[in-house]
Protein backbone atom coordinates (compact mmCIF):
# COMPACT_ATOMS: atom_id res chain seq x y z
CA UNK A 1 0.00 0.00 0.00
CA UNK A 2 1.84 3.54 -1.42
CA UNK A 3 1.61 6.61 0.80
CA UNK A 4 -0.46 9.14 -0.29
CA UNK A 5 -0.15 13.34 0.28
CA UNK A 6 -2.40 16.23 -0.71
CA UNK A 7 -0.95 18.86 -2.34
CA UNK A 8 -1.91 22.79 -3.52
CA UNK A 9 -0.64 23.48 -6.97
CA UNK A 10 -1.98 27.03 -8.19
CA UNK A 11 -5.30 26.44 -6.44
CA UNK A 12 -5.76 22.78 -7.00
CA UNK A 13 -5.96 20.78 -4.81
CA UNK A 14 -4.91 16.53 -5.10
CA UNK A 15 -4.06 13.43 -3.73
CA UNK A 16 -0.73 12.85 -5.05
CA UNK A 17 1.08 9.10 -4.23
CA UNK A 18 4.11 9.60 -2.44
CA UNK A 19 6.66 8.63 -4.57
CA UNK A 20 4.95 10.53 -7.45
CA UNK A 21 4.91 13.68 -5.08
CA UNK A 22 8.69 13.53 -4.66
CA UNK A 23 9.63 12.93 -8.16
CA UNK A 24 7.19 16.36 -8.70
CA UNK A 25 8.99 18.09 -6.41
CA UNK A 26 12.18 17.54 -7.37
CA UNK A 27 10.80 18.42 -10.86
CA UNK A 28 10.10 21.51 -9.77
CA UNK A 29 12.97 22.31 -7.67
CA UNK A 30 14.78 21.89 -10.67
CA UNK A 31 13.26 23.93 -12.62
CA UNK A 32 13.26 26.47 -10.12
CA UNK A 33 17.45 26.11 -10.17
CA UNK A 34 17.53 26.21 -14.01
CA UNK A 35 15.75 30.02 -13.88
CA UNK A 36 17.96 32.58 -11.96
CA UNK A 37 17.03 35.58 -13.27
CA UNK A 38 14.71 38.53 -12.28
CA UNK A 39 10.70 37.55 -12.52
CA UNK A 40 11.41 33.97 -11.67
CA UNK A 41 8.28 33.81 -9.38
CA UNK A 42 6.41 34.99 -12.03
CA UNK A 43 7.27 32.44 -14.39
CA UNK A 44 7.28 29.41 -11.61
CA UNK A 45 4.05 30.30 -10.54
CA UNK A 46 2.66 30.24 -14.31
CA UNK A 47 4.50 26.97 -15.12
CA UNK A 48 2.53 25.01 -11.71
CA UNK A 49 -0.75 26.77 -13.01
CA UNK A 50 -0.01 24.88 -16.03
CA UNK A 51 0.81 21.80 -14.46
CA UNK A 52 -2.58 22.34 -12.50
CA UNK A 53 -4.57 22.46 -15.42
CA UNK A 54 -2.64 19.23 -16.75
CA UNK A 55 -3.64 17.20 -13.74
CA UNK A 56 -7.29 18.59 -13.57
CA UNK A 57 -7.57 17.30 -17.05
CA UNK A 58 -6.22 13.63 -16.60
CA UNK A 59 -7.39 13.13 -12.52
CA UNK A 60 -10.61 13.66 -10.88
CA UNK A 61 -9.98 16.28 -8.27
CA UNK A 62 -12.47 14.87 -5.66
CA UNK A 63 -11.23 11.13 -5.34
CA UNK A 64 -8.40 10.81 -7.86
CA UNK A 65 -5.29 10.48 -7.43
CA UNK A 66 -2.31 11.49 -8.85
CA UNK A 67 0.00 8.23 -9.79
CA UNK A 68 3.84 8.64 -11.16
CA UNK A 69 2.44 7.70 -15.19
CA UNK A 70 0.99 11.73 -14.29
CA UNK A 71 4.28 12.54 -13.22
CA UNK A 72 5.64 11.24 -15.66
CA UNK A 73 3.34 12.66 -18.92
CA UNK A 74 3.30 16.16 -17.23
CA UNK A 75 7.24 16.24 -17.56
CA UNK A 76 6.98 14.62 -20.73
CA UNK A 77 4.53 17.84 -21.79
CA UNK A 78 6.21 20.63 -20.07
CA UNK A 79 10.12 18.98 -20.90
CA UNK A 80 12.68 18.63 -18.43
CA UNK A 81 14.92 21.63 -17.09
CA UNK A 82 18.05 20.00 -18.64
CA UNK A 83 17.13 20.17 -22.33
CA UNK A 84 17.19 24.31 -22.08
CA UNK A 85 19.60 26.46 -21.80
CA UNK A 86 18.25 29.80 -19.39
CA UNK A 87 20.27 32.13 -20.29
CA UNK A 88 20.60 35.04 -22.87
CA UNK A 89 21.67 33.12 -25.18
CA UNK A 90 18.72 31.47 -27.80
CA UNK A 91 17.56 28.25 -26.40
CA UNK A 92 18.07 24.50 -28.33
CA UNK A 93 14.43 23.89 -29.23
CA UNK A 94 13.50 20.16 -29.29
CA UNK A 95 11.05 18.28 -31.28
CA UNK A 96 8.03 18.79 -28.68
CA UNK A 97 8.44 22.48 -28.75
CA UNK A 98 8.40 23.28 -32.01
CA UNK A 99 5.56 20.89 -32.77
CA UNK A 100 2.00 23.32 -32.80
CA UNK A 101 -1.07 22.82 -31.16
CA UNK A 102 -4.56 23.32 -31.97
CA UNK A 103 -5.64 26.73 -31.24
CA UNK A 104 -8.11 27.50 -28.33
CA UNK A 105 -10.20 30.73 -28.66
CA UNK A 106 -9.72 33.62 -26.26
CA UNK A 107 -10.12 37.15 -25.84
CA UNK A 108 -6.77 38.52 -26.22
CA UNK A 109 -5.88 41.23 -23.26
CA UNK A 110 -2.85 42.32 -25.02
CA UNK A 111 -3.92 43.39 -28.09
CA UNK A 112 -7.69 44.43 -27.35
CA UNK A 113 -9.29 47.85 -27.84
CA UNK A 114 -11.89 46.67 -25.71
CA UNK A 115 -12.58 43.10 -24.99
CA UNK A 116 -10.05 41.65 -27.38
CA UNK A 117 -12.27 39.87 -29.04
CA UNK A 118 -11.24 40.98 -33.15
CA UNK A 119 -7.67 40.03 -31.56
CA UNK A 120 -8.19 36.78 -29.85
CA UNK A 121 -10.54 35.94 -33.24
CA UNK A 122 -7.80 36.74 -35.41
CA UNK A 123 -5.53 34.76 -33.82
CA UNK A 124 -7.66 31.70 -34.20
CA UNK A 125 -8.42 32.44 -37.57
CA UNK A 126 -5.14 33.31 -38.30
CA UNK A 127 -6.36 36.77 -39.91
CA UNK A 128 -5.31 40.31 -39.59
CA UNK A 129 -6.79 41.37 -36.39
CA UNK A 130 -7.52 44.79 -38.49
CA UNK A 131 -10.47 42.98 -41.27
CA UNK A 132 -12.05 41.63 -37.87
CA UNK A 133 -12.50 45.06 -36.65
CA UNK A 134 -13.51 46.41 -40.25
CA UNK A 135 -16.19 43.40 -40.55
CA UNK A 136 -17.58 44.40 -36.80
CA UNK A 137 -17.83 48.11 -38.34
CA UNK A 138 -19.64 47.06 -41.28
CA UNK A 139 -21.97 45.38 -39.78
CA UNK A 140 -22.90 47.86 -37.36
CA UNK A 141 -24.35 49.74 -40.19
CA UNK A 142 -26.68 46.57 -40.67
CA UNK A 143 -29.06 47.60 -37.76
CA UNK A 144 -26.76 47.55 -35.44
CA UNK A 145 -25.97 43.97 -34.97
CA UNK A 146 -22.33 44.21 -34.74
CA UNK A 147 -23.08 45.72 -31.23
CA UNK A 148 -25.13 42.28 -29.66
CA UNK A 149 -22.77 39.94 -31.37
CA UNK A 150 -19.91 42.05 -29.91
CA UNK A 151 -21.44 41.36 -26.20
CA UNK A 152 -22.50 37.93 -26.58
CA UNK A 153 -19.13 37.02 -27.58
CA UNK A 154 -17.43 39.17 -25.04
CA UNK A 155 -19.28 37.01 -22.31
CA UNK A 156 -18.86 34.05 -24.21
CA UNK A 157 -15.20 33.84 -25.16
CA UNK A 158 -13.02 33.78 -21.75
CA UNK A 159 -10.25 35.64 -21.62
CA UNK A 160 -6.64 34.88 -21.86
CA UNK A 161 -5.33 35.43 -18.07
CA UNK A 162 -2.08 33.60 -17.90
CA UNK A 163 1.05 32.76 -20.26
CA UNK A 164 -0.42 28.79 -20.66
CA UNK A 165 -4.11 30.71 -21.89
CA UNK A 166 -1.60 32.96 -23.94
CA UNK A 167 0.00 29.99 -25.45
CA UNK A 168 -2.92 27.72 -26.12
CA UNK A 169 -4.44 31.66 -27.79
CA UNK A 170 -1.32 31.26 -30.30
CA UNK A 171 -1.45 27.33 -30.36
CA UNK A 172 2.07 27.18 -29.24
CA UNK A 173 3.13 23.98 -27.27
CA UNK A 174 2.72 25.13 -23.20
CA UNK A 175 6.30 24.27 -21.93
CA UNK A 176 8.53 25.84 -19.69
CA UNK A 177 11.05 27.05 -22.98
CA UNK A 178 7.88 28.93 -24.67
CA UNK A 179 6.66 30.24 -20.92
CA UNK A 180 10.34 31.65 -20.16
CA UNK A 181 10.97 33.33 -24.05
CA UNK A 182 7.62 35.06 -23.52
CA UNK A 183 8.75 36.33 -20.23
CA UNK A 184 12.23 37.61 -21.80
CA UNK A 185 10.63 38.87 -24.79
CA UNK A 186 8.83 41.75 -22.41
CA UNK A 187 5.44 40.22 -22.45
CA UNK A 188 3.27 40.45 -19.63
CA UNK A 189 2.66 37.04 -18.30
CA UNK A 190 -0.80 37.72 -17.38
CA UNK A 191 -3.13 40.27 -18.24
CA UNK A 192 -5.38 40.16 -14.92
CA UNK A 193 -7.27 43.40 -14.33
CA UNK A 194 -6.10 45.87 -12.29
CA UNK A 195 -7.76 45.94 -8.59
CA UNK A 196 -6.79 49.52 -7.94
CA UNK A 197 -9.06 52.54 -8.67
CA UNK A 198 -8.03 53.29 -12.07
CA UNK A 199 -9.66 55.20 -14.57
CA UNK A 200 -10.32 52.38 -16.18
CA UNK A 201 -12.09 50.05 -13.69
CA UNK A 202 -14.26 52.92 -12.32
CA UNK A 203 -15.67 53.36 -16.22
CA UNK A 204 -16.04 49.50 -16.41
CA UNK A 205 -17.88 49.93 -13.25
CA UNK A 206 -19.97 52.66 -14.56
CA UNK A 207 -20.58 50.58 -17.67
CA UNK A 208 -21.54 47.63 -15.85
CA UNK A 209 -24.28 49.24 -13.64
CA UNK A 210 -25.67 50.99 -16.38
CA UNK A 211 -26.19 47.97 -18.28
CA UNK A 212 -27.58 46.17 -14.95
CA UNK A 213 -30.00 48.92 -14.38
CA UNK A 214 -30.86 49.50 -18.38
CA UNK A 215 -31.14 45.39 -18.81
CA UNK A 216 -33.61 45.35 -15.45
CA UNK A 217 -35.87 47.93 -16.92
CA UNK A 218 -36.47 46.48 -20.12
CA UNK A 219 -37.03 42.67 -18.71
CA UNK A 220 -39.62 44.35 -16.77
CA UNK A 221 -41.01 46.40 -20.05
CA UNK A 222 -40.87 43.22 -21.89
CA UNK A 223 -43.75 41.67 -20.19
CA UNK A 224 -46.30 44.77 -21.87
CA UNK A 225 -45.05 43.17 -25.48
CA UNK A 226 -47.80 40.67 -25.56
CA UNK A 227 -50.19 43.53 -24.32
CA UNK A 228 -49.39 45.60 -26.98
CA UNK A 229 -49.22 43.17 -29.79
CA UNK A 230 -52.77 42.08 -28.56
CA UNK A 231 -54.26 45.36 -28.29
CA UNK A 232 -54.19 46.38 -32.09
CA UNK A 233 -56.71 44.49 -33.54
CA UNK A 234 -56.12 43.71 -37.80
CA UNK A 235 -58.67 43.88 -39.44
CA UNK A 236 -60.39 43.21 -43.00
CA UNK A 237 -63.35 45.73 -43.81
CA UNK A 238 -63.64 46.82 -40.56
CA UNK A 239 -64.41 43.05 -39.13
CA UNK A 240 -61.72 41.90 -36.76
CA UNK A 241 -59.71 38.71 -37.41
CA UNK A 242 -59.51 36.30 -35.01
CA UNK A 243 -55.89 34.14 -34.50
CA UNK A 244 -56.33 30.99 -36.10
CA UNK A 245 -54.96 28.23 -34.05
CA UNK A 246 -56.28 25.60 -36.00
CA UNK A 247 -55.21 26.93 -39.24
CA UNK A 248 -51.68 28.36 -37.88
CA UNK A 249 -50.77 24.84 -36.06
CA UNK A 250 -49.96 26.90 -32.94
CA UNK A 251 -51.55 27.52 -30.01
CA UNK A 252 -52.09 31.66 -29.19
CA UNK A 253 -50.22 31.50 -25.70
CA UNK A 254 -47.35 30.15 -27.89
CA UNK A 255 -47.00 33.36 -29.85
CA UNK A 256 -47.28 35.02 -27.49
CA UNK A 257 -44.50 33.49 -25.44
CA UNK A 258 -42.38 33.35 -27.89
CA UNK A 259 -42.81 37.46 -28.47
CA UNK A 260 -42.30 37.90 -25.09
CA UNK A 261 -38.75 35.74 -25.25
CA UNK A 262 -38.11 37.51 -28.04
CA UNK A 263 -37.94 41.19 -26.27
CA UNK A 264 -36.31 39.61 -23.25
CA UNK A 265 -34.28 37.66 -23.50
CA UNK A 266 -31.51 39.80 -25.16
CA UNK A 267 -32.06 41.86 -21.89
CA UNK A 268 -31.02 38.91 -19.71
CA UNK A 269 -27.94 38.21 -22.11
CA UNK A 270 -27.47 42.52 -21.24
CA UNK A 271 -27.74 41.94 -17.47
CA UNK A 272 -25.06 39.02 -17.20
CA UNK A 273 -22.79 40.75 -19.34
CA UNK A 274 -23.34 43.71 -16.71
CA UNK A 275 -22.76 41.20 -13.94
CA UNK A 276 -19.69 39.51 -15.42
CA UNK A 277 -17.98 43.32 -16.28
CA UNK A 278 -18.82 44.16 -12.07
CA UNK A 279 -17.67 40.52 -11.51
CA UNK A 280 -15.27 39.05 -14.18
CA UNK A 281 -14.41 35.94 -11.63
CA UNK A 282 -18.25 34.92 -12.25
CA UNK A 283 -18.54 31.57 -13.76
CA UNK A 284 -20.92 30.10 -16.34
CA UNK A 285 -22.05 33.61 -17.69
CA UNK A 286 -20.88 32.09 -21.58
CA UNK A 287 -22.54 28.79 -20.78
CA UNK A 288 -26.18 30.56 -19.71
CA UNK A 289 -25.73 33.33 -22.55
CA UNK A 290 -25.62 30.39 -24.75
CA UNK A 291 -28.23 28.39 -23.85
CA UNK A 292 -30.67 31.82 -23.64
CA UNK A 293 -29.08 32.61 -27.68
CA UNK A 294 -30.68 29.38 -28.79
CA UNK A 295 -33.84 29.99 -27.13
CA UNK A 296 -34.01 33.44 -28.24
CA UNK A 297 -33.33 32.40 -32.04
CA UNK A 298 -36.20 29.43 -31.71
CA UNK A 299 -38.18 32.15 -30.34
CA UNK A 300 -37.72 34.55 -33.30
CA UNK A 301 -38.68 31.35 -35.43
CA UNK A 302 -41.70 30.43 -33.72
CA UNK A 303 -42.91 34.26 -34.10
CA UNK A 304 -42.28 35.05 -37.75
CA UNK A 305 -43.49 31.79 -38.88
CA UNK A 306 -46.88 32.47 -36.78
CA UNK A 307 -46.38 36.12 -38.07
CA UNK A 308 -46.08 34.89 -42.02
CA UNK A 309 -48.43 32.23 -41.42
CA UNK A 310 -51.45 34.69 -40.07
CA UNK A 311 -50.33 37.01 -43.08
CA UNK A 312 -50.77 34.43 -45.85
CA UNK A 313 -53.85 33.37 -43.56
CA UNK A 314 -55.26 37.47 -43.78
CA UNK A 315 -54.58 37.77 -47.53
CA UNK A 316 -56.91 34.77 -48.41
CA UNK A 317 -59.75 36.24 -46.61
CA UNK A 318 -58.68 39.82 -48.45
CA UNK A 319 -58.82 38.03 -51.65
CA UNK A 320 -62.49 36.44 -51.00
CA UNK A 321 -63.62 39.81 -50.09
CA UNK A 322 -62.08 41.22 -53.15
CA UNK A 323 -63.42 38.59 -55.49
CA UNK A 324 -66.59 39.51 -54.23
CA UNK A 325 -66.70 43.11 -56.15
CA UNK A 326 -67.94 43.76 -59.54
CA UNK A 327 -66.57 46.29 -61.98
CA UNK A 328 -69.47 46.97 -64.76
CA UNK A 329 -68.53 49.76 -67.77
CA UNK A 330 -71.05 51.44 -69.45
CA UNK A 331 -70.32 53.81 -72.60
CA UNK A 332 -72.73 56.93 -74.13
CA UNK A 333 -72.15 59.50 -76.82
CA UNK A 334 -72.18 63.14 -76.00
CA UNK A 335 -74.24 65.24 -78.46
CA UNK A 336 -71.98 67.93 -79.06
CA UNK A 337 -71.55 69.65 -82.13
CA UNK A 338 -67.49 70.17 -83.36
CA UNK A 339 -67.50 73.68 -81.53
CA UNK A 340 -69.60 72.90 -78.84
CA UNK A 341 -69.66 73.40 -75.01
CA UNK A 342 -70.06 70.93 -72.95
CA UNK A 343 -71.71 72.21 -69.43
CA UNK A 344 -70.68 69.77 -66.59
CA UNK A 345 -72.74 69.74 -63.60
CA UNK A 346 -73.10 67.78 -60.80
CA UNK A 347 -76.21 67.11 -58.56
CA UNK A 348 -77.75 65.27 -55.52
CA UNK A 349 -79.06 61.31 -57.25
CA UNK A 350 -83.10 62.09 -57.31
CA UNK A 351 -83.95 58.80 -55.96
CA UNK A 352 -82.35 59.42 -52.65
CA UNK A 353 -85.89 61.10 -51.88
CA UNK A 354 -88.39 58.19 -52.28
CA UNK A 355 -86.55 55.56 -52.61
CA UNK A 356 -85.99 54.56 -48.98
CA UNK A 357 -89.48 54.99 -48.80
CA UNK A 358 -90.52 51.92 -51.36
CA UNK A 359 -87.54 49.54 -49.92
CA UNK A 360 -88.59 46.18 -48.93
CA UNK A 361 -86.76 44.19 -46.71
CA UNK A 362 -85.85 47.06 -43.76
CA UNK A 363 -82.90 48.14 -46.17
CA UNK A 364 -81.95 52.19 -45.91
CA UNK A 365 -79.78 53.45 -48.76
CA UNK A 366 -77.08 56.17 -47.86
CA UNK A 367 -75.49 58.04 -50.17
CA UNK A 368 -71.34 57.18 -50.45
CA UNK A 369 -69.33 59.89 -51.91
CA UNK A 370 -66.75 57.94 -54.05
CA UNK A 371 -67.29 59.64 -57.56
CA UNK A 372 -64.31 60.79 -59.63
CA UNK A 373 -64.38 62.29 -62.79
CA UNK A 374 -61.26 62.69 -65.70
CA UNK A 375 -61.42 64.80 -68.48
CA UNK A 376 -59.78 63.40 -71.24
CA UNK A 377 -58.58 64.25 -75.16
CA UNK A 378 -60.80 62.22 -77.92
CA UNK A 379 -59.19 60.62 -80.38
CA UNK A 380 -61.92 59.65 -82.29
CA UNK A 381 -63.27 63.22 -83.25
CA UNK A 382 -66.43 63.27 -81.47
CA UNK A 383 -67.85 63.14 -77.62
CA UNK A 384 -68.39 60.50 -75.20
CA UNK A 385 -68.33 59.23 -71.38
CA UNK A 386 -67.37 56.22 -70.10
CA UNK A 387 -68.68 55.35 -66.47
CA UNK A 388 -66.57 52.81 -64.61
CA UNK A 389 -68.88 51.03 -61.15
CA UNK A 390 -67.22 48.81 -58.79
CA UNK A 391 -69.68 47.68 -56.49
CA UNK A 392 -70.02 44.94 -53.79
CA UNK A 393 -71.88 41.91 -54.87
CA UNK A 394 -73.38 39.72 -52.01
CA UNK A 395 -73.81 36.40 -54.37
CA UNK A 396 -69.84 36.25 -54.92
CA UNK A 397 -69.39 36.10 -51.48
CA UNK A 398 -68.13 32.84 -50.34
CA UNK A 399 -69.51 32.55 -46.64
CA UNK A 400 -68.37 29.23 -46.47
CA UNK A 401 -65.00 29.61 -47.13
CA UNK A 402 -64.94 32.58 -44.51
CA UNK A 403 -65.96 30.08 -41.77
CA UNK A 404 -63.00 28.43 -41.72
CA UNK A 405 -60.99 31.58 -41.03
CA UNK A 406 -62.68 32.20 -37.46
CA UNK A 407 -64.88 35.62 -39.10
CA UNK A 408 -68.21 36.22 -39.12
CA UNK A 409 -70.09 38.51 -41.42
CA UNK A 410 -73.46 40.14 -39.66
CA UNK A 411 -76.77 40.16 -41.87
CA UNK A 412 -77.03 43.37 -41.79
CA UNK A 413 -73.77 44.04 -43.56
CA UNK A 414 -75.01 42.66 -46.77
CA UNK A 415 -74.92 45.07 -49.29
CA UNK A 416 -77.58 46.41 -52.14
CA UNK A 417 -76.36 49.34 -54.82
CA UNK A 418 -78.20 51.03 -57.15
CA UNK A 419 -77.07 52.18 -60.95
CA UNK A 420 -74.81 54.89 -60.85
CA UNK A 421 -77.08 58.03 -61.91
CA UNK A 422 -76.22 60.32 -64.86
CA UNK A 423 -78.33 62.13 -67.54
CA UNK A 424 -77.65 63.55 -70.84
CA UNK A 425 -79.21 66.31 -72.37
CA UNK A 426 -78.34 68.44 -74.95
CA UNK A 427 -75.23 70.10 -74.13
CA UNK A 428 -75.37 69.16 -70.45
CA UNK A 429 -73.74 65.97 -68.67
CA UNK A 430 -75.13 65.89 -65.01
CA UNK A 431 -73.81 63.47 -63.00
CA UNK A 432 -74.69 62.02 -59.67
CA UNK A 433 -72.26 63.44 -56.72
CA UNK A 434 -73.26 60.09 -54.94
CA UNK A 435 -73.46 56.07 -55.18
CA UNK A 436 -76.95 54.87 -53.24
CA UNK A 437 -76.12 51.66 -51.23
CA UNK A 438 -76.73 50.33 -48.29
CA UNK A 439 -74.07 51.30 -46.01
CA UNK A 440 -72.03 49.06 -44.36
CA UNK A 441 -67.91 47.99 -44.49
CA UNK A 442 -68.05 46.48 -47.83
CA UNK A 443 -70.48 49.11 -49.74
CA UNK A 444 -68.38 52.41 -48.25
CA UNK A 445 -65.64 50.92 -50.64
CA UNK A 446 -67.74 50.88 -53.53
CA UNK A 447 -66.77 53.58 -56.48
CA UNK A 448 -67.31 55.19 -59.69
CA UNK A 449 -65.04 56.43 -62.04
CA UNK A 450 -66.37 58.87 -64.86
CA UNK A 451 -63.87 59.61 -68.13
CA UNK A 452 -65.49 62.25 -70.74
CA UNK A 453 -63.85 62.55 -73.96
CA UNK A 454 -64.13 65.96 -75.58
CA UNK A 455 -62.12 66.95 -79.03
CA UNK A 456 -59.51 69.79 -79.24
CA UNK A 457 -61.95 71.73 -81.34
CA UNK A 458 -64.81 71.63 -77.93
CA UNK A 459 -64.32 72.85 -74.82
CA UNK A 460 -65.90 72.04 -71.07
CA UNK A 461 -67.42 74.76 -68.40
CA UNK A 462 -66.58 73.30 -65.10
CA UNK A 463 -67.19 74.92 -61.45
CA UNK A 464 -64.28 75.25 -59.12
CA UNK A 465 -66.62 74.24 -56.48
CA UNK A 466 -66.46 71.09 -58.13
CA UNK A 467 -63.02 70.39 -57.59
CA UNK A 468 -63.19 67.49 -55.29
CA UNK A 469 -64.71 65.20 -58.24
CA UNK A 470 -62.29 66.46 -61.09
CA UNK A 471 -59.18 64.04 -61.24
CA UNK A 472 -55.49 65.88 -62.44
CA UNK A 473 -56.76 69.48 -62.61
CA UNK A 474 -56.68 72.37 -60.82
CA UNK A 475 -59.68 74.07 -61.42
CA UNK A 476 -59.94 78.13 -60.69
CA UNK A 477 -63.19 79.69 -58.22
CA UNK A 478 -65.83 80.40 -60.22
CA UNK A 479 -67.04 78.72 -63.75
CA UNK A 480 -64.18 78.92 -66.41
CA UNK A 481 -64.77 77.50 -70.08
CA UNK A 482 -61.71 74.67 -70.69
CA UNK A 483 -60.08 73.61 -73.61
CA UNK A 484 -57.34 71.16 -74.69
CA UNK A 485 -54.12 73.28 -76.21
CA UNK A 486 -51.88 72.02 -78.06
CA UNK A 487 -49.78 69.77 -76.04
CA UNK A 488 -53.10 67.66 -74.94
CA UNK A 489 -53.06 69.70 -71.74
CA UNK A 490 -56.29 71.33 -70.24
CA UNK A 491 -56.40 74.57 -70.06
CA UNK A 492 -58.57 77.63 -68.73
CA UNK A 493 -59.84 79.70 -71.98
CA UNK A 494 -61.90 82.62 -70.65
CA UNK A 495 -62.05 84.76 -67.05
CA UNK A 496 -64.22 83.76 -64.74
CA UNK A 497 -68.13 83.17 -65.35
CA UNK A 498 -70.55 84.63 -63.35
Amino acid sequence: MNKTVTINIAGFVYHIDEDAFNKLDSYLNAVRGSIQQEGEEEIIADIEGRIGELFSERVDQQGGVIRMNHVDEIINIMGKPEDYIIDDEIPVPQQFITSKQPKKIYRDGEKRVFGGICSGLGHYLNVDPVWIRIIFVLLFFLYGISILVYLILWIVIPKARNTSEILEMLGEPVTISNIEKRFKDGVPVNYNYSTGSSAATIIRKVIGIVLIVFSTISIFGSFFAPLAFNAQKDTIFRNVLIYNEAQIGIPFWVLNLSLFLVSCLPFIVLLLLGIKILKPKTKHIGLVSGILGFFWLLAIFIFAYCMINADFEKNKIKDLFDNSYETKFTKAELPLNTLDTLNLVFEKDPRIFNVNDTIKNNYRYSEIQRVSVEILESAIGKAYIEVEEKTFNNKRLNIKSLGKYNIEIESSKFSHTLNYNYSIKNDTLALSNSILATYNDFTEDNDVRVKVYITPEQAIKLNGKDSEFIWYQDLQEGKNIYMFDKTGTLKNTTETIN
